[in-house]
């Protein structure tokens, strides 16, 4: 969570101009839940991390593209893949794909 939280790739565009914000978060924390997200700096590796809320914005257009769990296990899936292999998502796309939310 804190590498996601801190990849500029996942929040800024090319030009380093905020895309997006998250709005009414909420985690927990080895089984405490945190609603401060300046906390998120202080992780450490073994923490039990658990998305409870959270919801990611557009600052394009102001509108929700997706939910912090939606957002975050984007950037997993694009984060997990071995260089160069035929899932390395970030040869094309370095950050997590966001796709607006239909409800």
């Amino acid at each position: 969570m804190k590498s996601f939280y801190a990849d500029a790739r996942v929040w800024s565009n090319q030009d380093g101009k905020p895309l997006f914000w998250i709005d009414d978060i909420s985690l927990s924390v080895n089984g405490l839940e945190i609603v401060e997200d300046s906390f998120i700096q202080s992780l450490r590796d073994n923490d039990e991390v658990q998305i409870l809320n959270g919801v990611i914005y557009s600052y394009e257009d102001l509108g929700e593209v997706a939910t912090l769990a939606e957002y975050f296990k984007s950037w997993q899936d694009t984060h997990d893949a071995p260089p160069g292999s035929k899932i390395d998502k970030h040869q094309a796309n370095p950050g997590p794909s966001l796709k607006r939310c239909v409800p």
